[in-house]
């Protein structure tokens, strides 16, 4: 159940965020590998790229590779989230009075981030080529052409075959490890400070999961996103035919 619950809870998440990753993702890929002044800024900050989407491609531009991302944010999290508890649960992850243990938080947080990132590789590598795909006059980064969850999954694959599906895994595993050790660890951790130190938490169990989910997405991004960047740039390029 832990499992289930961990995926859906995070497809639900990926309906509000979905169009922050697409600015994210253009505003990532912009001056790919060209030195600083040498490149068009199509995009100069967030709400420029949400200004400048709009206007060239419409509303609905914002919420570009939607379906892969539900399904990859699902896949993903459901391991992660799930392996997680299930290790809270048995003990594995807390002391006998229930306190986070650092080490062993921070080993079960990055086994479940590592085993959801494998698995969600290839929909992480379409979800970001279909993110990226813009009109001509503000296109940055290669563009793949895909139509659909299901045409990208065959051209990648008759193109580049079983391994092309999991280009940039490696960088995918390690910005996950990354940023879920951040992010379930301080989340654990804040949890324990806030219960321990302010009564108010002590009797409410949702406004101290809320304080301490802030705390731990604001670690998460810090420490993740030096590996996004990398990640969103291996995911997209351009990658040569396999030879027949």
């Amino acid at each position: 159940m832990d499992f289930l619950i961990g995926g859906l809870a995070a497809m639900g998440a990926t309906l509000f965020s979905n169009p922050l990753d697409v600015l994210k993702t253009r505003l990532q890929l912009q001056g790919e590998l060209k030195p600083r002044g040498q490149h068009a800024v199509y995009y100069k900050h967030a709400l420029h790229a949400a200004y400048v989407i709009v206007k060239n491609e419409g509303i609905l531009a914002m919420q570009k590779g939607l379906g892969p991302a539900l399904l990859m944010h699902g896949v993903r999290n459901s391991i992660k989230l799930g392996s997680y508890q299930w290790l809270t649960t048995n003990g594995y992850v807390c002391d006998s009075e229930d306190r986070t243990i650092f080490y062993r938080s921070l080993l079960a947080s990055g086994f479940g981030g590592a085993a959801g990132a494998f698995c969600g590789s290839p929909l992480f590598q379409i979800t970001t080529q279909m993110q990226s795909q813009a009109a001509d006059k503000i296109a940055v980064g290669h563009q793949h052409g895909h139509s659909g969850l299901v045409q990208a999954f065959q051209t990648i694959y008759f193109r580049y075959g079983m391994q092309g599906l999991w280009r940039g895994a490696s960088a995918n595993i390690l910005r996950t490890v990354v940023g879920a050790s951040a992010q379930l660890t301080t989340f654990a951790k804040s949890k324990d400070v806030l219960r321990k130190n302010h009564e108010l938490f002590q009797h409410s169990t949702v406004l101290t999961a809320f304080v301490a989910s802030i705390v731990g997405g604001t670690c998460q991004t810090i420490f993740q996103t030096p590996f996004d960047l990398v990640c969103i740039r291996l995911n997209n390029q351009r990658e040569k035919r396999r030879s027949s």
